[in-house]
């Protein structure tokens, strides 16, 4: 997906990311890359999509998030490296030892 920006929120809590991510898909053209589980009740949920999407739908996705629960962190990358997915992404289960 070249010159596409990733989104990246991390919430508390799966009924905050269900409504993060419902008002993302919802508010802005963007698909969802990942979402994953990172312990502790924290979830990371990363969108893409062309960079004005991915700014509003971070921003509403926030929102959403902090009426319902604690969001613990927001970013948005413009033009992110090419092997960012490979190092962030989720482990594949012949990695996992």
């Amino acid at each position: 997906m070249l010159y596409q920006s990733l989104g990246i929120i991390e919430v508390i809590g799966i009924a905050t990311a269900t409504s993060c991510i419902d008002t993302m898909v919802k508010s802005a053209f963007v698909e969802v890359e990942s979402v994953q589980r990172v312990g502790s009740g924290f979830i990371a949920i990363m969108v893409r999509g062309d960079l004005a999407s991915v700014q509003v739908a971070v921003e509403r996705g926030a929102e959403a998030a902090q009426r319902l629960g604690e969001v613990a962190a927001v970013s948005v990358i413009p033009r992110p490296y090419d092997g960012l997915e490979a190092l962030i992404g989720p482990e594949k289960k012949g990695d996992q030892k």
